[in-house]
């Protein structure tokens, strides 16, 4: 019997997943993503609006698209109520990262949606194995946003691939044509692309943190707790963040301990955080984005990135 993620991958153009970032992934890249020829993911936080999401899955539902959530599990440990309101609009693909939810799991098991599990080390990949899910996302350290920083893309697809016959999403520095015949050639049924689709036309990035995006270099980004530390946000210590290093990382990285008594001593710090994301303020605002921003040059609809991602052909191996 065919694997559900390899038929859902069978009805799509190209091989290509939106990440689902909080943040940069709502239900207009979804859409266009879908529409493209990919599968299109929402984003969704640990404490979302239950009504936008209800949207969101309503609209995507009415659409026909090829479509999914990605949440985070230590999330739903606390409250299952986001899951249960994506499932109820029939999603194709849900994904399950950020620890291990036993309640979560079974809930996805008793629907159609084929189950990915995203893992960024060794411990999670075996956990993701023992489920049985239908889908693995490796996400390597070069990727953007939350997650692990241990072993990078290439090397965890190659070991993710020489420990289970589960089909296997490669997410991490995959930002071109090129990057996707990569992970292809290396193992890996498709991508989980993140970086590159938070400049789109269609991401919830704003027009100010696109161009930061597009203006980064190479070595412009760091991995770091400190947003989340000035923040006071509920992630686990060893989920931190790959960024568009600024003044605020570049004061505080390596300085979380007293970052942490500064922000627990006063209001301060957290406060002009939140004012500085509200107002684009992105000397002290994160914004999350991986290696991949280097090689980002301009702002493109999603179904562009799509038609350049599908040359992917074009890189790889001739057969002999």
């Amino acid at each position: 019997m065919m694997n559900a993620l390899l038929k859902v991958l069978a009805t799509r153009n190209v091989p290509v997943a939106n990440a689902s970032m909080a943040g940069a992934a709502g239900a207009d890249l979804a859409s266009a993503v879908s529409a493209a020829g990919g599968i299109g993911m929402v984003g969704v936080s640990g404490t979302p609006n239950l009504e936008t999401l209800a949207s969101a899955g309503e609209r995507l539902e009415h659409e026909g698209a090829v479509w999914g959530a990605g949440f985070l599990s230590f999330a739903l440990d606390r409250d299952m109520a986001p899951l249960q309101v994506v499932l109820a609009h029939r999603p194709a693909v849900v994904t399950l990262g950020f620890g291990h939810s036993e309640h979560a799991i079974a809930a996805v098991r008793d629907t159609p949606a084929v189950l990915l599990a995203q893992v960024g080390n060794v411990i999670e990949l075996e956990q993701a194995v023992s489920a049985n899910v239908d889908g693995i996302i490796v996400r390597g350290s070069e990727a953007g946003g939350h997650g692990r920083n241990e072993i990078s893309t290439l090397a965890f697809l190659q070991l993710a691939a020489e420990r289970t016959e589960i089909p296997i999403l490669a997410a991490g520095g995959v930002t071109t044509p090129r990057g996707l015949a990569a992970v292809m050639t290396a193992g890996a049924v498709g991508a989980w692309i993140g970086t590159r689709f938070t400049v789109a036309t269609e991401s919830q990035f704003s027009d100010a943190a696109r161009q930061r995006v597009i203006n980064a270099r190479s070595g412009d980004t760091v991995y770091t707790r400190v947003f989340d530390i000035a923040q006071r946000g509920a992630w686990p210590p060893h989920y931190g963040g790959r960024a568009l290093s600024n003044t605020f990382s570049r004061t505080w990285n390596g300085r979380e301990e007293l970052l942490e008594q500064r922000v627990a001593a006063s209001d301060e710090i957290t406060d002009d955080m939140k004012d500085a994301r509200a107002r684009d303020r992105f000397d002290v605002a994160p914004i999350y984005s991986g290696e991949g921003s280097a090689m980002i040059t301009r702002v493109e609809s999603a179904a562009e990135i799509l038609h350049d991602f599908a040359t992917y052909c074009d890189y790889l191996p001739e057969e002999n």
